[in-house]
């Protein structure tokens, strides 16, 4: 049987339509189909049927409709294996279906597919699977259901992503040279969709291509005008300066004659080296200039959070005096920069009463998707009395430009989806999507998404010592011998008095915490910091998570008396530490204080004192910490301080050579202590060997990366489980792998994206050819990269003499590939290949000599 779902509900036995029963019954196949092999809760599958009022014989009448349909099933599929069943299946129902019999499916191989050709350059390639992805279609999705005013997302979804599949088969028909072909298909598109940037300037460079200047400049008035009058938006600044160049007759926009032979469309004169093609990116043109192409080495892909801001000042000034209106624009211009900084965002500028923020740039940070939310509700809240605010928040993949100077810019669809959000949110409202839902783990939301798509924020919980980490239950795997040295420290510190420091140095997910956690269920009192990227705390949130942990602000006083009895010291112990206790106060160090509270609180029982993550902690935590080392008592106090290896680029000689303080490094789990943990995860599934391969070899040795991938491969809803042998990289993986690329220095990091498209084993003259870089400078930025455990020596080449070079994880290798914009990405192949074809002739013709 084969369902089809891309036009009008369909059902085919062989070449035979199967009759279907009504409208309720089509509806819950469609709705089945489009969840395909996931469960289904009836509490869903009941609001999609009836989404405003439910009636009382709501539940029997869809037990109707899936006896029913069971009954279509059996009748035309039989039992074969692989013939579609509707099984009952708790909280409610799964349609298990061959993927290869759902036309939808078929779209989506063919789609990812086709961008696969596009991003290799592969252009001609890449308009033909993506036609035939297209030609899958025979009207709207699911049309007959959605005429009896069925409105699901699910629609609108999949609809979205067809104008995106368009739009990637008109990039690579443009790059074909085939622009007098698309005219008409863009014109009636763009009638439809006025607002999407991109197909506007792929039509604007189509017109462009056919000598219609003046039509071309038209398309952008009439795109500008509906963007300024409808959303208060300027275009993007690539369809600008598309404009400009179409003004300018930009040669960069023509066809090369070497073009016009091949049918391939390239940038610049001579035939030789391939270069990229003119393409319209989302959602705009591609930045293009007279004499040189943009400096692409600036612009990448990333993972970013998108806040967009819209304030509805007129309400708040009154009669709409200029200036009243003007005086609560600055006042909400200033606090939306101030959340946003603090938190870590940029503020990427406004338009009218619309502001916008990122999140991840140029810096990516893990929990780059909870310091968007937070903001959006730290400005919603305190612009409550200023004016009414509509807020949206998305998380996903954008185009970013790092210029050397000025603020980062990001376009691509995620920006659309933002502005939806935004002009879908109640006033006094933050709407997020669904990515960003998932991983702002501290942010309260409302139980149920909005029925016009996201969700709605409710407040944040305070990011304080243990509130601020919610740990899932990871088995205790490799890590036996850390815990018996940190026990053992504990026990000599009990036994002889003495304080103790230790280090425990770990790359984000290798189990620092999961560590310390099995220390801290002793019976010994502990007192647990941890420092955070951004925040209110300025850095002291250690210090100030440990007080807290003593006692609360109002009762310190009353606290420090029953420690130290009432007098002088406990003045002072409250005089120090008061300022650490109260929220918003200033600090005031007082070291001398500080270390007398933690050995006067030892002195009565030995403790723990837990600080975590102090790469995040400021200088005066880590001088005190340093200096409570070298002056602390002699008193049963464990000191453990967790950090990623950046804490020892800031302190080189972080507690070096003390003898009362050790260092514990984390490395990554063996093959063994991998699968081990895997298998403890995955207790109830049974995977193909390729896939256990694949999970074992993308978790790296990370415990963090195991339990994620778990934890998708466990998903139902994961597409990866059609191929076994190509993982979706998680999106909390992706975070911790792109925030260790982005502390690497700018240049650096270069030239790790030039060898992560060289090869599997690179040299410093293939990754200089890939780069156009200087040979010396390469060979020193790779030395430094395995320095930092990117890199792994191979040994030297036995034909060149030259060091080669290996991927310590093929995971970071294929993050790294994934950031780089296709056109830049497809140029770099094609040097790397012809950097090795060259090397293939030396070597012969040196061997045949």
């Amino acid at each position: 049987m084969r369902f089809h779902l891309l036009g009008s509900l369909e059902v085919l036995d062989g070449d035979s339509p199967v009759p279907l029963g009504g409208v309720k019954q089509r509806a819950a196949l469609g709705f089945l189909l489009l969840q395909a092999n996931r469960v289904v809760a009836t509490s869903k599958l009941l609001q999609a049927l009836w989404p405003r009022d439910v009636p009382p014989t709501a539940r029997k009448m869809l037990q109707n409709a899936v006896s029913g349909l069971r009954g279509v099933l059996t009748s035309h599929g039989g039992k074969p294996e692989g013939a579609p069943m509707l099984l009952t299946h708790a909280p409610g129902y799964l349609l298990r279906v061959d993927q290869n019999s759902l036309d939808l499916s078929r779209f989506q191989q063919l789609t990812e597919q086709g961008r696969g050709e596009l991003a290799e350059g592969n252009w001609a390639d890449a308009a033909k699977v993506l036609r035939g992805a297209l030609g899958l279609w025979r009207g709207p999705v699911l049309a007959d259901l959605a005429e009896t005013g069925i409105n699901w997302p699910e629609l609108t979804a999949i609809k979205d992503w067809k104008l995106a599949v368009q739009e990637d088969c008109f990039e690579a028909e443009l790059a074909c040279g085939r622009h007098g072909e698309i005219i008409g298909e863009l014109e009636s598109l763009t009638e439809l969709e006025p607002y999407r940037e991109r197909l506007g300037g792929q039509l604007m460079l189509a017109l462009y291509r056919c000598g219609r200047q003046v039509d071309a400049l038209s398309v952008y008035r009439r795109t500008r005008a509906a963007l300024v009058a409808e959303l208060g938006l300027e275009p993007g600044r690539e369809l600008q300066e598309l404009e400009r160049a179409i003004l300018d007759h930009t040669p960069a926009l023509d066809l090369p004659s070497s073009v016009h032979r091949r049918h391939l469309l390239a940038v610049g004169q001579d035939p030789a080296p391939v270069r990229a093609p003119v393409v319209i990116t989302r959602p705009a043109a591609e930045p293009v200039a007279p004499a040189a192409a943009p400096d692409l080495a600036t612009a990448e892909r990333k993972l970013v959070s998108v806040v967009m801001v819209s304030a509805q000042l007129g309400l708040a000034a009154g009669d709409g005096d200029p200036e009243d209106v003007d005086a609560v624009h600055q006042e909400v211009a200033s606090v939306v920069s101030a959340e946003v900084a603090r938190l870590g965002g940029v503020v990427g500028g406004s338009v009218g009463s619309v502001f916008l923020a990122l999140f991840g740039v140029p810096r990516t940070a893990e929990d780059d998707a909870d310091r968007a939310v937070r903001a959006s509700v730290a400005i919603r809240d305190r612009l409550d009395a200023v004016a009414e605010v509509q807020i949206g928040v998305a998380t996903g993949d954008a185009l970013v430009r790092l210029p050397s100077s000025g603020a980062p810019t990001a376009s691509g669809v995620l920006l659309d989806q933002c502005r939806q959000l935004m002009a879908l949110a109640p006033l006094g409202a933050v709407r997020a999507c669904t990515s960003t839902r998932d991983a702002a783990d501290s942010v309260l939301w409302e139980a149920d998404g909005a029925p016009t798509g996201g969700w709605q924020a409710i407040s944040c919980a305070p990011r304080r010592g243990a509130a601020r980490r919610v740990q899932a239950a990871v088995p205790f795997v490799e890590r036996e011998r850390e815990l018996l040295v940190l026990q053992g420290l504990l026990d000599e510190v009990r036994t002889r008095r003495r304080p103790h420091f230790v280090t425990v140095l770990g790359e984000a997910g290798m189990g620092k915490t999961r560590l310390v956690n099995e220390l801290a269920t002793s019976r010994t009192t502990a007192f647990r910091g941890t420092a955070t990227a951004f925040g209110d705390d300025d850095g002291y949130g250690p210090l100030t998570d440990v007080v807290s942990e003593f006692s609360s602000f109002p009762t310190l006083r009353a606290d420090l008396v029953r420690l130290v009895g009432a007098g002088e010291l406990a003045d002072r112990l409250h005089a120090s530490l008061a300022c650490l206790a109260e929220p918003g106060a200033e600090v005031r160090p007082d070291f001398p204080a500080w270390r007398r509270f933690l050995e006067e609180v030892a002195e009565s029982e030995p403790l723990i004192v837990l600080l975590e993550d102090v790469h995040w902690a400021n200088d005066v935590v880590l001088d005190f910490v340093e200096e409570l080392g070298e002056h602390a008592g002699s008193v049963p106090l464990l000191v453990i301080a967790t950090a990623r290896p950046e804490l020892l680029q800031r302190r080189p000689s972080w507690f070096g050579g003390k003898r009362n303080a050790t260092t514990i490094s984390l490395e990554p789990l063996s093959h063994n202590g991998t699968r081990q943990l895997l298998n403890s995860l995955l207790q109830t599934r049974e995977l193909s060997a390729e896939l256990w391969q694949a999970l074992v070899s993308c978790a790296s040795g990370n415990p963090l990366f195991a339990t994620e991938y778990a934890g998708m491969v466990s998903d139902p809803r994961t597409p990866c489980l059609l191929n076994d042998a190509s993982l979706p990289v998680p999106p909390s993986v992706r975070g911790v792998v792109t925030t260790q690329l982005d502390s690497l220095p700018t240049e650096v990091k270069a030239v790790l994206q030039d060898a992560a498209l060289t090869g599997d084993l690179v040299s410093p003259s293939s990754v200089a050819a890939t780069g156009e870089r200087a040979a010396a400078e390469v060979a020193k930025a790779l030395e430094l990269l395995e320095q930092r455990d990117f890199l792994r020596r191979q040994g030297r080449n036995s034909e060149t003499g030259e060091i080669e070079y290996g991927f310590r994880h093929l995971l970071v290798r294929d993050v790294v590939a994934e950031q780089i914009p296709r056109a830049e990405r497809a140029s770099k192949h094609e040097r790397a290949r012809a950097w090795l074809d060259r090397l293939t002739l030396d070597l012969t013709d040196r061997r045949a000599g």
